[in-house]
Formats: structure tokens, C-alpha cells, sequence
């Protein structure tokens, strides 16, 4: 299966009310296109954080049925979106591909965990993601269709981030004076 880099376009809205989203986007003519899970990622770099030096992202992400390896470029100048390019392949084997990365010199840098709920609705991805800092709807398309589902949903576009997970979290702890760390919900809860 031969995926080419295609251009990531995505906005995050924070959600209060997870549910009440499930049953307008369905009510609306949505479908659910994968019930929630849980995913694992791990952002990896080269000691140097060259990567990251040039805006952009390798990541791992484990899933139910593997490992899902993605590199996402540079993030472009978009007065709405966050537009990236993107190429993303599932590998079988979760623990071989971390050991490739490992072997050429890449390390972990970053980690963080989500439980995802997909949907589609006007030929647009819509994500549920309950993080431990809270909930955010994820929607992903070409931008004609992320703005349907604007408008279907009503959403506030005043609400809307181009900034990743990680990003988020850093300000909220910035603003709560704590010290940034990994995306981790709590083992004993």
C-alpha cells in the first residue's frame, strides 16, 4: 500500500460537552467511522532536535491494530488552518518499528496519550479526543468541508487552535505555574 505525502488541514476546537457533540454530529448525518480507542504516541527526534529545529514531526503512534508512523512537514502559513504536509504508513509490528527508529539514531523526546472517537460528516474527519487535560474535537478535511461542518455544528471559529496537543498543554501549564512534562494519564485512575 503505497501512500503518498498528502496536505494535512486541521483545526482543533476544545469541547466541554463530548456527548452532546456525538449526537449532533450523528443527527446532523454523520457517521461514526471508528468506536474509541486508545492511542499512544511518541514523538521522536535526533539529539541534535533537528527535526523539530525544522517544524517538523516524527511520530509513532500505537494502536489497536499496530503502529502508525507518521512525518509531518513544516507547518505552512494559513490564515484558518493548521496546513501541513503529511505522509503516514501502519506498520504490524509496534515494537520493530520503534527499534528501527532506535537503530538510526532517532530518540523519543515527547510522549502523549489520547482515547480517539472518529467520525465522518461532510466528507470531513471529525475526532473526538478526551486527553488528560480535556476534551477536543479534531476536524480534518479539505478546507470547503471543515467549514461545512463549522457551520452545521455551529461552532465558535473564535475557539478554534492551529496548535498542536502539545502546544496546548504547555500554555495551560504556564498558566497554572506547573512544569511541562508528557501527556500521560494517571495509572491509577
Amino acid at each position: 500500500m503505497e501512500k503518498r505525502i498528502h496536505m494535512e488541514v486541521e483545526v482543533k476546537v476544545p469541547i466541554s460537552d463530548p456527548e452532546e457533540i456525538k449526537k449532533r454530529i450523528l443527527k446532523e448525518g454523520g457517521t461514526l467511522k471508528r468506536e474509541k480507542h486508545f492511542e499512544s504516541n511518541f514523538l521522536y527526534d535526533f539529539s541534535d532536535r533537528s527535526f523539530s529545529a525544522q517544524g517538523c514531526l516524527l511520530r509513532v503512534r500505537e494502536l489497536p491494530e499496530g503502529a502508525l508512523l507518521t512525518f509531518k512537514g513544516k507547518v505552512l502559513q494559513h490564515e484558518k488552518f493548521k496546513t501541513r504536509p503529511e505522509a503516514e504508513t501502519l506498520c504490524q509490528d509496534k515494537q520493530g518499528i520503534k527499534n528501527i527508529l532506535h537503530s538510526i539514531g532517532l530518540k523519543v523526546y515527547f510522549r502523549y496519550e489520547k482515547y480517539r472517537e472518529e467520525y465522518t460528516l461532510c466528507n470531513a474527519l471529525v475526532c473526538i479526543d478526551e486527553l488528560p487535560f480535556g476534551f477536543f474535537m479534531e476536524i480534518e478535511g479539505n478546507e470547503d468541508d471543515i467549514e461545512k461542518v463549522t457551520d452545521i455544528l455551529a461552532l465558535d471559529r473564535n475557539s478554534f487552535s492551529k496548535k498542536s496537543y502539545a502546544a496546548i498543554y504547555a500554555e495551560i501549564c504556564r498558566q497554572a505555574g506547573k512544569p511541562f512534562t508528557d501527556i500521560l494519564f494517571d495509572p491509577e485512575k
